[in-house]
């Protein structure tokens, strides 16, 4: 015979009393009843010894049937079947106990704790795959990624740190809800963040990106420190819009060294050079392939708010010389150039023997570029957020996204700013002092 577990809920709390609940057996003398019979001596079998353990453990929890009342029954067409033994009014005429009848405040409470579980499931389980939400993520101080070779290498007590943002690609139900509510969490299109890449594309050219920072990172602290390491030779294609001019024409890790007979060294002058050409005209771009094949295409140009536009995002590709001094940066599980104003200060304080910083703690964020300017990032509030939590002193930010941190980060961190290597140097000097 089949066995009944014992039930728990934590539902808790027992129902208030339903004066619609069935009534407990009827009074003596209300139905016409034959002579009692002798009481049945009912063993208790599995069932019997299920039904009491479900019971028991009902009544543990507080969900026990409101008490017996007597009451009229209407039913009498049958009252044999229905009668109660006399020596006990709660068994049947079989012998087991008579089912018991909860109230509508328990059945509610337990069908609501169901709802709620299935809600719950659901949230965690179903995935918005075109969204991405963007969180703070940490700040990091840079030296002990830093490594220096044949050169001494100077140890600060205060810190120079990058910033991190986390991205969540495919959220489920409840992280979008949570972004759209929490003001540092920011909700966006997925396409905004990928493009036409895959989430693993993505990866590796943030990898890819990130290799390259650190390379003009160390390049633009040595160049400060008074070596001559760089040569800029055309502007690399680092992304192609969707359905742009350039898209088919140009791909990514292209280096654009000629528009026309006009020579391209920097990504600066391949867009002064497209934007002095007429919306809807046609364009020649001489371009070296990543394998080391030049060729030339044409393209028509296209028109944004009366400016041609090619439809390409781009850096200046330079090459090295041989450092006089070997520094490295060992970098993992972040991507992306936005360190770059930060590897380049912690390069300099590294070099250096007098601490750059002082007694400040610094965090930056922005792209470094070959003459020393700085360019802009995304995840700014969200790393204004990271530097608040960290307790930073200073925050460097690109000049044309101060707003935007500064809304966050003060009046609990300075946020300062800058368009270039020297402005950052000058906004902690200030700071120092």
């Amino acid at each position: 015979m089949a066995r009944c577990a014992p039930v728990t809920d934590t539902t808790g709390g027992p129902p208030e009393d339903d004066p619609d609940a069935p009534a407990g057996s009827p009074p003596e003398g209300e139905l016409d009843v034959p002579a009692a019979s002798p009481p049945v001596d009912v063993p208790d079998d599995d069932a019997d010894l299920g039904w009491r353990a479900l019971a028991g453990s009902l009544d543990d929890l507080g969900f026990a049937p409101p008490p017996a009342a007597e009451t009229e029954r209407s039913d009498r067409a049958h009252p044999a079947a229905e009668t109660p033994t006399a020596t006990d009014p709660a068994a049947t005429l079989s012998g087991h106990p008579r089912p018991r009848q909860y109230s509508r405040g328990a059945t509610a409470l337990i069908l609501s704790q169901l709802v709620l579980a299935l809600l719950i499931i659901t949230g965690f389980t179903t995935t918005l795959i075109d969204k991405a939400v963007i969180a703070p993520g940490h700040t990091a101080d840079i030296e002990e990624f830093v490594d220096v070779r044949d050169h001494p290498a100077y140890a600060s007590d205060a810190t120079i740190s990058l910033v991190s943002v986390r991205t969540s690609f495919a959220p489920s139900l409840f992280e979008v809800i949570g972004g759209w509510l929490d003001g540092a969490l920011e909700v966006v299109d997925i396409e905004e963040i990928l493009g036409e890449r895959t989430v693993a594309e993505n990866r590796d050219a943030g990898r890819l990106q990130m290799d390259q920072s650190t390379q003009v990172a160390v390049a633009v602290a040595l160049e400060h420190l008074g070596h001559e390491i760089m040569t800029p030779i055309g502007a690399r294609i680092e992304r192609v819009m969707p359905d742009a001019p350039a898209d088919e024409a140009l791909h990514e890790g292209d280096i654009v060294q000629a528009v026309g007979d006009t020579a391209i060294t920097t990504a600066q002058q391949l867009s002064d050079t497209v934007k002095a050409h007429e919306p809807g005209a046609t364009a020649t771009f001489t371009a070296l392939a990543p394998d080391g094949q030049t060729r030339t295409v044409t393209v028509t140009l296209a028109d944004r708010d009366g400016v041609a536009l090619l439809g390409v995002i781009v850096t200046t590709h330079v090459e090295f010389a041989e450092p006089p001094v070997d520094v490295r940066l060992h970098i993992e599980n972040i991507g992306g150039p936005s360190a770059g104003l930060a590897f380049t200060l912690s390069v300099i304080d590294a070099l250096t023997p007098e601490p750059l910083t002082g007694n400040l703690d610094v965090a930056a964020t922005g792209t470094i570029h070959h003459d020393g300017s700085v360019g802009p990032i995304g995840g700014v509030p969200q790393k204004s957020h990271a530097v608040v939590r960290a307790g930073t002193d200073l925050f460097l930010v690109p000049a044309s996204q101060v707003d935007e941190a500064i809304a966050v980060a003060e009046p609990s961190v300075s946020v300062v700013g800058v368009e270039t290597l020297d402005d950052a140097l000058a906004a902690i000097e200030a700071h120092r002092s």
